[in-house]
């Protein structure tokens, strides 16, 4: 299993430390063996020299794995056209993690999910892991599903019955991928319960979530990219969440440059959520506690009713050490609630104003910045980094046929248990790809 499992490397170019008490463990591994806290890469590499490439392999020295993978993977860091003009910003920059050739963003399933995919699935090949299972709402199930068919690696993806149509990729999936359906299930919650049994009974290893460092430090690098192009960290930065993962991610990557001495301050977090449900804003704001397990049905209903499901997440990392919280705490942060109204006129807006569509949780994102601007949280001549985390499938399309993946076991999750899924195994232990 991850946490247990040996590395074929003689050594490697990191070690995993705790962030809260300190224990410090050779890689591969998802849990401190002392307390609660998150692991992180404490990198053998401390200055920042970023290789040429436009990639996000361009950052190899602070990512887990130790090769590249020929996927095209990466943020497209430039100054804004106009959105910084509309709202009064003379320095922003904006981090478009989607799919755009037209200004060089290629990323194959048109989010920054594909960041987190193609390292996490090196990473644990070189270390000796063979296959892999995780949850998804939608856009992780596609980047992973499109690097493990491109890397030929087993993995099996749980996903609720409603992000179905959601789960597409620009090619047709190999066999290597196993998808697994809740049916009558709108919930990721527990599509994460089942991917940790299925992983638990079958002997496959979790991918981890939050606490894989191959899939924070890949999404890391839209800070890397931006201090590799203006050579600085920005002072404020801004992104939609779910989980928080990625601002998580955008913390640690700044920690690491100030570190290096790239940067003096670490950038302040403007972290947004699609109103009505908002639980990371409304811990943050209100002290209101994250229960997951409290008013389920009134969670979904909430959940219904948002624009942007893939920012929902019942579980966030919020509380536990080096999560969302300390993230927030140490950066001065800020959170958002963004209505679907505030959201779909600043998804109007980015576009007029930037020549480029962006996606639902993006355009909460862009409506946070402008929450922000008026309630004068950034001034009007610092740095900002805002960071649009995919786009619509509108530009895929145009280029690619978009696959659809049959679904290798249908299952109700009230009906689980172990010997039912150890009654599926031919179907869900993942093989090569063909």
């Amino acid at each position: 299993m991850f946490n247990e499992g040996e590395s074929r490397m003689g050594s490697a170019k990191f070690r995993l430390q705790c962030v809260s008490c300190g224990a410090t463990y050779e890689p591969p591994r998802l849990h401190c063996d002392r307390c609660d806290g998150l692991l992180r890469a404490v990198y053998d590499a401390k200055a920042f020299r970023p290789g040429s490439q436009s990639d996000l392999f361009a950052f190899l020295d602070w990512l887990p794995p130790t090769s590249a993978a020929d996927i095209p993977t990466g943020t497209v860091v430039y100054p804004s056209k106009g959105l910084g003009r509309h709202l009064g910003l003379s320095r922003i920059s904006i981090a478009f993690s989607g799919y755009a050739p037209e200004i060089g963003a290629e990323n194959p399933t048109g989010s920054f999910k594909d960041f987190e995919a193609a390292p996490s699935i090196m990473y644990c090949r070189e270390h000796g892991i063979e296959s892999l299972v995780l949850a998804s709402a939608g856009n992780t199930a596609r980047a992973f599903a499109y690097a493990a068919t491109r890397l030929d690696y087993p993995m099996v993806i749980v996903v609720p019955q409603r992000a179905l149509d959601r789960v597409w990729i620009p090619c047709k999936a190999s066999d290597a991928v196993r998808l697994v359906v809740l049916d009558r299930c709108d919930d990721y919650a527990t599509a994460i319960q089942v991917a940790g049994a299925i992983g638990r009974v079958l002997g496959i290893a979790n991918e981890g979530g939050a606490r894989n460092v191959a899939r924070r430090d890949g999404m890391s690098t839209v800070i890397l990219e931006y201090a590799k192009q203006v050579g600085s960290v920005p002072a404020h930065y801004v992104q939609a969440i779910g989980s928080g993962t990625g601002a998580v991610a955008a913390w640690e990557a700044s920690q690491r440059l100030l570190d290096a001495g790239v940067g003096q301050v670490l950038p302040t977090l403007h972290l947004a959520q699609n109103a009505p449900f908002t639980p990371i804003h409304d811990a943050w704001t209100g002290g209101v506690p994250i229960e997951p397990d409290v008013d389920v049905e009134g969670q979904l209903r909430r959940i219904d009713q948002i624009d942007a499901p893939v920012l929902a997440n019942r579980m966030p990392p919020y509380a536990v050490p080096g999560g969302v919280r300390d993230a927030l705490e140490s950066t001065n942060g800020h959170t958002y609630a963004v209505t679907n109204a505030e959201a779909r006129e600043a998804a109007s807006l980015f576009e007029r104003a930037e020549s480029l569509s962006i996606g639902p949780a993006a355009a909460v994102a862009a409506a946070a910045l402008a929450q922000a601007v008026a309630a004068e949280r950034i001034r009007s001549d610092e740095e900002v980094l805002l960071h649009v985390t995919g786009n619509n499938e509108a530009l895929l399309k145009r280029d690619f046929t978009l696959y659809g993946i049959e679904p290798a076991w249908r299952v109700d999750p009230a009906s689980l248990s172990d010997a039912v899924i150890e009654s599926a195994r031919d179907r869900l232990v993942p093989t090569r790809g063909t």
